[in-house]
């Protein structure tokens, strides 16, 4: 299967790059994409993982504009043609 990767804010900083197309195989989920994505673009690990090697939850991810936290969060399967967004999160005040 293909999706489409689109890089924000400071992911987009981390990779350099706006947009990135990857073939995965059938069943694969947001944490193994993250895994793949850190593995292509390295400065991004230290935003998907802390010091400790851990998961972070510090990215805003969606899939097909929608976030994650209301999905499976990184169990989130992947499906082709998927468009998955990564981003800063937002706040405000």
């Amino acid at each position: 299967m293909k999706i489409t990767i689109r890089f924000y804010g400071i992911a987009y900083d981390k990779t350099g790059n706006r947009e990135w197309r990857q073939e995965l195989d059938e069943k694969t989920t947001i944490k193994l994409l993250l895994e793949k994505i850190v593995t292509k673009y390295p400065a991004l690990g230290e935003l998907v993982y802390g010091r400790d090697k851990k998961m972070l939850d510090y990215l805003a991810i969606s899939v097909n504009n929608r976030d994650i936290l209301g999905l499976n969060g990184f169990n989130t399967v992947l499906h082709d043609g998927d468009m998955v967004f990564i981003m800063p999160p937002i706040g405000g005040g």
